[in-house]
């Protein structure tokens, strides 16, 4: 007898056994072309009909982290044993137990959700649109439903919001009530550092100083991050030698523009490749260095020019964290224009779309990256205690140039930093509105603001080492150690 009952159920295991897997790769092939993600957090809520092992094999996928949520105590438990045996529970794959009124996400932090046949009338659309992120979307059986990007939401393309070198948001979701989204790699970061966003990634350039051990894996890196759940989309090295501290990277919907000291690359925010690459002529310019870049209504604008002095990757041996060091490393000094960072003598202007030149304009004397800034059509640059000038930015013809004495000499020369009170030598030092154009920070020994309709000399105050964000109702400006904020 015993015999007899046994057999059926070795007959029913093996049955299961043979029709599970293909129930469940199955599940995991749809469920990853119905997101349309390569990387990133499923989140499914309900068990599938291929049972425990379809959501395992979809928390195996390269890249996919699955968060799973049911209402019975029973199903949590078998698919949590699963993925214990799986080595992926607490890894790849979270289960959770609750009430499918409420999903168990934060806010805009899923890239897709599956919502299984069976509990399809217990979750609402409201809850689904609450946990997708923009542009992701939910799967309620065969019904797909869409998040769309809220209408105010701000992106950070340029490394100081926009080319006018303004660090001040127009966001109108991110206000009060703040709470951490998501902890992710990389927890530390090399010296310099520079993130640009939009379309919901993050770009993020690591340079060449590591201060710390825990920062030699990321010299010379190029991240893309999920801006919503901090998920590694992508990775790249950067070319060793070229100071990234600078205005060369611009963030659009679906890539990302990056100069270097050969060219500007067009990178495919997805995939990580190169779809183009543009390359100044020598005809025009000193050299294939991009020393400074802003995109506007399609148009790219940039400053090029001659090669500079090399900076050399420095890893570390030292453990633990907190302080870095500060030196004059090399290139930060500043000494020679024709070696510097980010000085060159050739503006130039490509339609974006067909990759053809503009306009260029070309100058006797070195700009300084650092001190170009474009707002309201206009592009503003400086030459140290040369000139203040302003171009057309649709056609590259000059508009005006100051060398007004009183100008110059408020401005005066680019003083030192490389210190942990003064700052960073390569931060820029100019920004600009439709009226005013304001030169602070490190290498400043006074705050001066002068007229974008002229360049003349508006007014100045006596500290110049300040942090500005400029709003509509006043300049905000917050300085180093022993001096007050003042507004």
């Amino acid at each position: 007898m015993k015999i007899r009952k046994c057999l059926p159920v070795c007959a029913l295991l093996v049955l299961i056994l043979s029709v599970c897997p293909s129930f469940a790769s199955e599940f995991s092939e749809q469920a990853l072309k119905q997101v349309d993600i390569d990387r990133g957090i499923i989140a499914v809520v309900g068990l599938p009909e291929g049972g425990s092992q379809s959501v395992i094999d979809l928390a195996k996928t390269e890249g996919i982290t699955v968060y799973f949520q049911t209402d019975g105590n029973s199903q949590a438990t078998e698919l949590r044993r699963a993925a214990e045996a799986a080595g992926l529970l607490g890894r790849s794959l979270f289960v959770d137990i609750g009430s499918l009124k409420k999903i168990h996400l934060s806010d805009n932090v899923a890239d897709g959700v599956l919502v299984s046949k069976s509990v399809t009338g217990k979750v609402s659309e409201a809850e689904l649109l609450r946990v997708l992120r923009p542009k992701a979307s939910a799967f309620i059986a065969s019904r797909k439903l869409t998040k769309p990007v809220p209408v105010g939401i701000d992106e950070w393309t340029h490394p100081y919001h926009g080319p006018d070198n303004n660090p001040q948001s127009t966001d109108k979701y991110v206000r009060g009530d703040f709470r951490t989204q998501f902890l992710a790699e990389p927890k530390f970061s090399p010296m310099p550092e520079q993130s640009v966003a939009a379309g919901g990634r993050i770009y993020k350039a690591m340079g060449h100083i590591a201060h710390k051990e825990n920062q030699n894996k990321w010299l010379n890196q190029l991240l893309c991050i999920n801006a919503y759940n901090g998920t590694i989309l992508w990775q790249r090295e950067l070319p060793k030698g070229f100071m990234i501290h600078r205005n060369t990277m611009v963030a659009t919907d679906d890539a990302l523009l990056l100069g270097d000291d050969k060219s500007c690359k067009i990178i495919d925010g997805r995939t990580g490749e190169i779809r183009d690459e543009l390359k100044v002529s020598s005809k025009i310019s000193d050299g294939p260095v991009w020393k400074w870049m802003a995109l506007h209504d399609g148009v790219l604008i940039a400053l090029v020019g001659n090669e500079e002095e090399k900076v050399d990757t420095k890893k570390s041996n030292r453990r633990g964290l907190g302080h870095w060091p500060w030196s004059m490393w090399k290139g930060h000094d500043y000494k020679n224009p024709k070696t510097a960072f980010g000085f060159g003598r050739t503006l130039v202007a490509y339609d974006l779309k067909t990759k053809k030149l503009i306009w260029d304009y070309r100058d006797k004397q070195f700009l300084d990256a650092r001190a170009i800034a474009m707002s309201d059509g206009k592009l503003y640059f400086y030459s140290p205690e040369k000139f203040l000038g302003s171009l057309d930015a649709a056609t590259g013809s000059l508009l005006w140039k100051n060398n007004d004495k009183d100008l110059l000499e408020a401005i005066g020369p680019n003083g030192k930093a490389q210190h942990y009170v003064t700052g960073y030598a390569t931060t820029c030092y100019m920004k600009s509105n439709d009226k005013l154009l304001f030169f602070s920070g490190p290498q400043r020994e006074r705050l001066v603001v002068a007229s974008a309709e002229d360049g003349k000399l508006a007014w100045t105050h006596e500290t110049g080492n300040l942090q500005l964000v400029l709003r509509d109702d006043a300049v905000y400006a917050a300085g180093p150690q022993k001096t007050l904020g003042v507004k």
